[in-house]
């Protein structure tokens, strides 16, 4: 249970029955359900009562008399205490007998002069017959009442009082007994009243007698003034008053003057002091501006306007037309300030609302976002014309920096301004909506000419494309360039703008990026085909496949220094931007055409190199060469073809495929088609090679063995023992050992190919020449058949099947031995000749590997 009731005031303090007393405290209950009992000096007075809060409850008091306690009970707290007391008392009202009437602490204060009367609502009177009136329930109805008393009234003030109104209304249900003894209440109170009537004059009879001489006294004087000055005695006392007003005029004519004039100057001063702020109003607006509070003057010039905007004073009209030339000034003043370039969007947001608050003819806003469009478009243009004017490394980079800072500061700025334009947030309205068109086309228009001239100065040919600029340097202004390109980028996506103007700035950045590789790889191209103008046969690496010079390591580390730049600087995509190498995509297919045309200048570089060269050049007869050692010039043309093979057949065996790997290691997709013509084109280029070998290696050697075949003794006695062949077979072996040497030491392992051409046309030749002399008598026979079988024995392991075809043919045409003495001879003579021949043999036979 909470705390008791307990009341520490009350309002007022006594009165009558039916007092309205508001009654102050604490814990008076927690809600209006909750009192339940309210007693004013031991009355209830519940039925009354009226809950306001836990502090304040409003009651009417009951039929007390004399002093006693205020009791509050609640549900919450129970039967309470009281600190002050209530006084009842009843008093009868006569017309004698003035009453006290407490005022409502809701009523309006009462007029300083006389009491306030009381509201004929605000007191009931109490019933004549001393009986409590009946309810609302049992009341006689008033329709009925109006048809028994239809110039009747109720109301016992009312001259047209019908007794039996009253009884009907307020007793229709009280008993006869109960009336008879109201009728003698009515009687006995009567009689009080007269008693109290005579005993008030018996009383106060000196005062009676006392104001009826004063009336008396008051005739007699009347009565003497007429007898004097007759029954009409206006004309004389107006005539003395005119006689004193003219006297008085004469005696304080220039006093009066002094007062008017007084008069005046005071009613001016006070005229200024009432309006000192109108009259102080221009300097307060010169020196506001002169500060930049414009606020101030905004504040004041609608103030002014709201109270002197339509005056008649001609003063007051003078001067609100100085203010308003003022004012028109401000206005041209803070719209030149709102349109002057650069200005921030807080410091032209302030100048639009300043310029709507002071009714500028004119949408502030709109011309603010104009002047926005048009300072872009005029910054880019003037940036472009400051690029042109310096040199492309430096000045350029600058531009394309800070065009695109720019782009995305200005239209951060424009783009939000525009949103609270049509918003209202600005002019208090939206902006025009057929405006949304004008808008758009405003930042699409600057988003093209962005895009234009992003377009000529980053993706023209220049000298950042062409010139053999280094690596690290090349990748550091794309990437400068591409960072400026997509940090504008983002800043638009920040504003949310429409997909048109994104989707240009993102073609921009695409193409950019396609631009940046194509830079890459031209680059690469360039410099392998500058490759044939080094120091091409300088030997780096002995290899499995021969002697390498640095061609196929350039060409590698060109493309793997290419496609890292790639990787680097444009592979990857930002933010809503896309893909850069996708199947069917055009960056893809450039990517790939141009790793085949670098290939392919790789192979023109190795087929210029190899192939361009003087007849005389093959005359050189050194054999070896030397690691980190050029080939000289006296070396011959024939190394350098063959390092030039071995460059190509290295290349077609292990870079392409390193450059692959590295392709794949990068995320690139693989450039088959450029890989496998590139392998064609390299595969034709060594048999180019080869036939060239051959024709200025072969040829000579193979034109030696007819002069060789002839020389000495051509013909034999038939019966001659032939011991051994003849030195044009030893001549033949020791070029093809020469010409082994001379590849091997080159090519390494495989050599084979160029030794087998030749033994091919070596076979090829003697055939041809046994088919048109043929052997005449045993030792010719003889001789032909051993001289074939050492040859081919000889180049056994180099013998093609098309040379293995001439030697079978030839060893057929040749009649076979017919007797054992001669084959028995012809086998010692083979035997002794592996014997001495060992070595050569050996040397020949070496290194075999089928390309």
């Amino acid at each position: 249970m909470g705390p008791p009731p307990v009341v520490t005031g009350i309002s007022p303090k006594e009165g009558p029955p039916g007092t309205r007393v508001t009654i102050r405290g604490e814990f008076l209950g927690t809600t209006a359900t909750d009192l339940i009992g309210l007693k004013i000096c031991g009355c209830e007075c519940l039925l009354s009562a009226e809950w306001k809060s836990r502090n304040k409850i409003v009651a009417r008091s009951g039929p007390c008399k004399g002093r006693g306690d205020i009791i509050v009970t609640t549900k919450s707290g129970g039967e309470g205490t009281s600190t002050v007391q209530f006084r009842g008392y009843h008093e009868s009202i006569g017309p004698v007998k003035e009453s006290a009437v407490w005022v409502e602490e809701a009523a309006p204060p009462s007029l300083p002069w006389g009491r306030r009367p009381m509201s004929p609502t605000a007191y009931t009177p109490p019933d004549p017959l001393g009986l409590s009136t009946e309810g609302e329930d049992s009341k006689f109805p008033e329709e009925e009442l109006n048809e028994l008393f239809p110039d009747g009234s109720g109301k016992l003030s009312d001259e047209n009082f019908q007794p039996g109104w009253y009884l009907l209304e307020h007793h229709s249900n009280t008993s006869f007994e109960d009336l008879k003894a109201g009728m003698v209440f009515l009687q006995r109170k009567v009689e009080g009243q007269k008693e109290g009537q005579l005993s008030f004059l018996k009383a106060n009879t000196g005062a009676v007698m006392d104001q009826l001489d004063r009336l008396v006294l008051l005739k007699n004087m009347y009565e003497d003034d007429q007898r004097k000055n007759g029954k009409e005695p206006l004309p004389s006392l107006q005539s003395a008053i005119e006689e004193s007003i003219t006297l008085a005029d004469s005696l304080f004519s220039e006093i009066l003057t002094r007062k008017e004039n007084a008069d005046k100057t005071r009613e001016a001063l006070s005229l200024l002091t009432r309006h000192k702020f109108l009259f102080q109003l221009p300097a307060s607006i010169d020196k506001n501006i002169r500060k930049k509070e414009y606020d101030l003057v905004v504040n004041d010039y609608a103030r002014v306007k709201n109270l002197f905007g339509s005056t008649d004073v001609k003063l007051f009209q003078k001067i609100l037309t100085e203010i308003d030339r003022k004012i028109e000034d401000l206005k041209e003043n803070l719209h030149n300030r709102m349109k002057t370039m650069p200005i921030n969007v807080q410091e032209q947001t302030k100048y639009i609302r300043l310029l709507i608050s002071l009714n500028w003819e004119g949408d502030a806003a709109w011309v603010a976002i104009t002047t926005r469009k048009d300072y872009l478009m005029a910054l880019m243009s003037r940036r472009r014309k400051e690029s042109e004017e310096g040199p492309w490394s430096a000045v350029r980079s600058a531009w394309c920096e800070a065009a695109c800072g720019a782009l995305a500061s200005e239209l951060h700025a424009l783009w939000p301004l525009a949103r609270r334009y049509f918003a209202g947030e600005l002019a208090g309205e939206p902006g025009d909506p057929q405006r949304h068109t004008a808008l758009k086309e405003m930042i699409i228009a600057a988003v093209e000419v962005f895009s234009d001239q992003m377009r000529s100065c980053l993706l023209s040919s220049g000298p950042s494309a062409g010139s053999a600029v280094a690596a690290d340097v090349l990748r550091t202004r794309l990437l400068a360039n591409l960072r400026s390109l997509r940090d504008a980028y983002d800043s638009l996506l920040k504003l949310d703008l429409p997909s048109q103007p994104l989707s240009i700035v993102e073609k921009v950045v695409f193409d950019y990026r396609v631009f940046g590789m194509t830079v890459f790889l031209q680059r690469a191209h360039k410099r392998v085909k500058a490759l044939s103008e080094t120091d091409t046969w300088k030997i780096k690496e002995f290899s499995d496949y021969g002697a390498i010079t640095e061609l196929p390591h350039l060409l590698e580390s060109y493309l793997t220094d290419a496609l890292s730049s790639i990787y680097k600087c444009v592979l990857s995509s930002g933010r809503r931007e896309s893909a850069l190498l996708v199947d069917g995509g055009e960056p893809l297919v450039v990517l790939r055409t141009h790793t085949q045309q670098i290939l392919l200048a790789y192979v023109a570089v190795l087929q210029e190199i190899a192939l361009q060269h003087d007849d005389q050049d093959f005359n050189s007869s050194s054999l070896s060469v030397a690691l980190d050692q050029p080939l000289e010039e006296s070396r011959g043309a024939q190394q350098k073809l063959l390092v030039a093979a071995a460059d190509a057949l290295y290349t077609r065996r292990v870079t392409l495929n390193n450059i692959a790997e590295k392709f794949t290691s990068f995320d690139f997709p693989s450039p088959t088609a450029a890989l496998q013509a590139t392998r064609d084109a390299l595969s034709n280029l060594e048999a180019s090679i080869a036939e060239t070998y051959l024709e200025h290696k072969g040829d000579p050697l193979v034109g030696t063995i007819e002069p060789s075949m002839y020389m000495g003794r051509h013909t034999i006695h038939p019966d001659a023992i032939v011991d051994d062949a003849r030195p044009y077979v030893y001549e033949i072996i020791n070029n093809l050992i020469a010409v082994h040497a001379e590849v091997d030491s080159i090519c390494g392992s495989s050599c084979s190919r160029y030794v087998r051409d030749i033994s091919e046309t070596v076979c090829e030749e003697v055939a041809r020449l046994w088919s048109g002399a043929r052997p005449v008598g045993r030792a010719a026979v003889f001789r032909a058949r051993l001289e074939t079988t050492l040859l081919r024995l000889a180049c056994r392991d180099h013998l093609t099947r098309k040379a293995e075809t001439y030697l079978a043919e030839t060893l057929a045409s040749i009649p076979t031995l017919e007797t054992e003495e001669e084959k028995k001879r012809m086998e010692r003579i083979i035997g002794d000749f592996k014997k001495r021949m060992e070595l050569q043999l050996a040397s020949l036979n070496c290194n075999i590997e089928s390309v």
